[in-house]
């Protein structure tokens, strides 16, 4: 049994702060016990005691948007793209990388094909040691659509297929080979949706069937409007999201999953590459950052509106770009309250509401009595600012500590 004290615990309900308090970490890997330190403090004399002075404990961080098997965003992806060997290395890379800024629980959202159910095996057999992992297998595009195209490099992530039938079929393959969830793609920077309402509504009922959960990426007003009405779990990106959708999507139990962070950046990144470059910006690489800048424009204008209506928010990162840290948590964190949260509330985004999210609140998500010890300690007081979660000391997973700085 192990005792850990420190200035505050942050439950993770957007709600609740212990002011010097302790959690009691069990031999089994749940939170024995929580409180103030003056009850904890003597209660359970055969307890191993650590001390974290000037130190948050808060729960561990989720990312609902990852694609933790992506190769093509490192710069040595070209002579190895097609090797799975490697793939699984670098997938295992940036579980470490997760780990380091507090992430202990994971979704990937499209990835090569058997990689997420392979990742997942290994955890479970106790092979390799990293967050926890929940896996879409491939996603699921129209022939042509997003994902697909030669440009895009990432064929071997995603199945096309078009009509109800080839939908139904599509779902059932990814069940075979061991999604969690299933992940459709209905949108691009185009502002139509890819799908018929038809098609996505047949995707969702054969999902649901089995169920499980399914995820859309639906950024445009066509696409999030079609994901609403055929009821996804969540819809992915959503950056046209307007608080009537929004109130609409909250009733009928869609929650929304904003990578906003990403959005913010992408512009800035590619107008840096075009500078780096010296060349004109096309007209293809214009309409890109136009697209990105509606989309800041759209996130700025609707966002806390949108949270104000009630739909269910949670972290995501969405990391393609080569070399960048693979799960930005805090910098969406950071983005969440700029759009107008508070910290405690951004923070509830990146631990319970996700865990709500992935139908395991009853499992982790809080610092909750009965709960796994998903643990991050901090230095510092995030609630006086998030980028204090930068200021990573440890993280635990089931009251096994994983990584510690």
């Amino acid at each position: 049994m192990l005792i850990l004290k420190a200035d505050r615990v942050i439950v993770g309900d957007g709600k609740q702060v212990i002011e010097n308090a302790a959690v009691v970490v069990g031999d089994d890997g749940t939170i024995a016990d929580l409180g103030a330190w003056t009850d904890i403090n003597g209660k359970y004399p055969e307890a191993t005691v650590q001390i974290k002075d000037n130190c948050t404990i808060l729960p561990g961080l989720i990312d609902m948007h990852v694609h933790i098997g992506f190769y093509d965003r490192r710069q040595d992806a070209d002579a190895i793209r097609h090797n799975l060997g490697h793939k699984t290395l670098i997938a295992y890379k940036n579980m470490q990388d997760a780990l380091s800024v507090g992430i202990t629980t994971l979704r990937s959202v499209a990835e090569p094909e058997g990689l997420g159910s392979a990742i997942r095996a290994g955890l479970h057999k106790g092979y390799i040691k990293g967050p926890r992992y929940f896996t879409c297998e491939r996603g699921i595009a129209i022939t042509g659509g997003h994902g697909t195209r030669p440009n895009d490099k990432v064929q071997d992530t995603v199945i096309e297929a078009d009509g109800e039938w080839e939908i139904r079929k599509a779902v059932r393959q990814n069940l075979k080979d061991g999604a969690d969830w299933i992940k459709v793609l209905a949108s691009h920077r185009e502002h139509y949706c890819e799908y018929t309402l038809g098609e996505l509504q047949a995707a969702v009922d054969e999902v649901h069937r089995f169920n499980k959960k399914c995820c859309i990426h639906a950024a445009t007003r066509q696409a999030i409007e079609s994901a609403v009405i055929a009821g996804f779990d969540t819809i992915e990106h959503g950056a046209f999201l307007t608080p009537d959708l929004a109130e609409e999507a909250a009733k009928k139990g869609v929650a929304w999953i904003p990578t906003a962070y990403i959005y913010m950046y992408a512009a800035e990144y590619l107008k840096e590459k075009i500078r780096e470059s010296g060349h004109k910006p096309t007209k293809p690489e214009l309409i890109e950052i136009g697209y990105f800048e509606d989309s800041i424009n759209a996130y700025k204008s609707n966002f806390l509106e949108n949270y104000k209506k009630g739909i269910l928010i949670a972290t995501g990162t969405d990391i393609v770009f080569p070399d960048h840290h693979i799960t930005p948590i805090v910098e969406e964190i950071e983005t969440l309250c700029i759009l107008g949260l508070q910290p405690i509330q951004a923070i509830q985004c990146a631990t319970n509401n996700a865990a709500k999210i992935l139908g395991k609140d009853h499992e982790f998500g809080l610092v909750k009595q009965g709960l796994y010890a998903d643990l991050l300690i901090v230095e510092g007081n995030p609630l006086n600012g998030v980028g204090n979660l930068r200021n990573v000391k440890e993280v635990y997973k089931e009251g096994e500590l994983l990584y510690y700085n």
